[in-house]
């Protein structure tokens, strides 16, 4: 009886120790016993199973904590992120010297800096939301457009579903000149970047009448005026005086060399010349030669040259002041 009975309690209370003590996993002895000893042992084993499965559920729970932790603290890393991000696009939009503006596709404002505010003097109830017809609207009501706004918008739209870039200018109402180009996005949208550009379009007309006003001056004075690329020596520009003094027209002058005109002494001698002044930067006193013209015979000609820009700069060249005095050299002798 000792041995059926209390030894098999003692294995049975053994076994209920090591599960307390958390050993999950030990075996429960006399589980096929049919008597109390059997009971007992089947008892002792649903509550290991039962233990067993506490500490899975503690194991999840911790599991399942740890998991959102990781997820909040991954969002907030996310959420940092993404507002740096966006400070970043904010902070470069609105630091942009042109204006700017975004579509959606369905010609919806999606973002839009301070300076295409300023160039349509827009007021703080448009905002992203905004419709561009809203926007046009407004520019009709400050006198900044004139135009039939739904054709606008329904041109701007075509654009967008075309997702062609284009560029152009418009002329505001008050005299500026905006320079536009619009881009497509990815996702269906449209950006466009807005420039004003009338100070430089009227220093462009400014520049353009003085060049007209130069071209009259150079191509009628008395004075021969030859330029050359000063790195190969060719002629790129005759006015009509050098034209006369040299015999030739200017189709057949331009883009060829001295040695292609003139004899072998006349080129030479020309030659000599402009690397004379290659070394001495510039040759303000005239230089007298006797040159033989093919198409007009032996010249007398006084020459001054200058050079413009340096030997690292493509617009290196030479230009050439030339005055025949050939006649007033025949009449003083």
């Amino acid at each position: 009886m000792r041995s059926s009975i209390v030894g098999a309690l003692a294995e049975i209370t053994q076994a209920t120790d090591q599960i307390a003590q958390g050993d999950v996993k030990s075996e429960v002895p006399h589980l096929r016993r049919h008597d109390e000893i059997g009971h007992l042992a089947r008892a002792v084993q649903n509550f290991r199973d039962a233990v067993a499965r506490i500490f899975e559920l503690e194991e999840l729970e911790l599991g399942t904590a740890q998991a959102r932790d990781a997820a909040m603290t991954e969002r907030d890393k996310f959420n940092d992120k993404y507002q740096a991000k966006k400070w970043q696009l904010s902070a470069a939009i609105n630091s942009m010297p042109q204006g700017l503006i975004m579509l959606d596709g369905k010609a919806n404002v999606v973002a839009m800096n301070a300076n295409y505010r300023r160039i349509y003097n827009l007021p703080e109830t448009i905002q992203p939301g905004s419709t561009l017809e809203e926007i046009l609207q407004h520019r009709v009501k400050s006198g900044l457009f004139s135009g039939d706004v739904t054709k606008y918008v329904g041109a701007v739209r075509d654009r967008i579903a075309r997702r062609e870039p284009t560029a152009y200018e418009i002329s505001l109402n008050d005299g500026r000149i905006i320079k536009i180009y619009e881009r497509p996005m990815d996702g269906g949208g449209w950006v466009s970047v807005q420039e004003d550009v009338t100070e430089q379009r009227q220093r462009q007309r400014i520049l353009e009448r003085m060049e007209r006003f130069l071209a009259t001056i150079i191509e009628n004075v008395a004075e021969g005026i030859i330029a050359k690329d000063a790195r190969n020596l060719r002629y790129v520009f005759v006015n009509k005086a050098a034209e006369k003094m040299i015999g030739m027209s200017r189709g057949e002058i331009i883009g060829k060399t001295a040695r292609e005109l003139f004899s072998v002494e006349a080129a030479e001698l020309i030659e000599r010349r402009d690397q004379q002044l290659l070394a001495q930067k510039q040759q303000l006193e005239p230089i007298v030669d006797t040159i033989d013209n093919p198409a007009r015979g032996r010249r007398v000609i006084s020459a001054r040259r200058v050079q413009i820009g340096g030997a690292d700069e493509e617009s290196h060249m030479f230009v050439t002041m030339v005055e025949d005095r050939t006649e007033s050299m025949v009449a003083a002798a």
